[in-house]
């Protein structure tokens, strides 16, 4: 076992999984309403039903490109340029999660999850629902 690894074996490997299309080409960006209840062991058909729908919603496919990896404090982060839906309908109520995943079904699996805690709540026609500042950092 390895007592060091480089920060550059730690930048190669973020820019590989997300950055560069390595596998999975693509990742999904999902919202869930505040019922929602996601640890560890969660699956996608676990919190199926508390997908937002309609509304001006639908799962965004995120490309290689929309990844920078940057030094953060401590470490190397990949961090996701902010995603912005805007509602065509009242409907959004509060959103709790925004979850990557590798499937814009509900077959893939989960990678990534936000917690926003008490929630976005979410009113009126226009509203613009972005998920901003969200990375995931490897520790030096």
């Amino acid at each position: 076992m390895a007592n060091l690894t480089s920060k550059e074996l730690r930048t190669a490997m973020m820019a590989a999984y997300f950055n560069a299309g390595a596998a999975p080409t693509n990742l999904y960006l999902r919202l869930y309403k505040d019922e929602a209840n996601i640890v560890e062991a969660t699956v996608l058909t676990d919190i199926a039903a508390n997908e937002q729908t309609g509304g001006g919603y639908a799962v965004k496919t995120l490309a290689p490109a929309d990844w920078t990896v940057e030094e953060g404090v401590g470490g190397i982060r990949v961090r996701l340029t902010d995603q912005t839906w805007t509602t065509t309908a009242d409907n959004w109520n509060t959103l709790r999660w925004a979850v990557i995943c590798t499937s814009a079904n509900n077959t893939g699996q989960i990678l990534l999850a936000r917690d926003y805690g008490t929630g976005k709540t979410v009113t009126g026609v226009g509203a613009n629902v972005t998920v901003d500042d969200l990375f995931y950092q490897i520790n030096d």
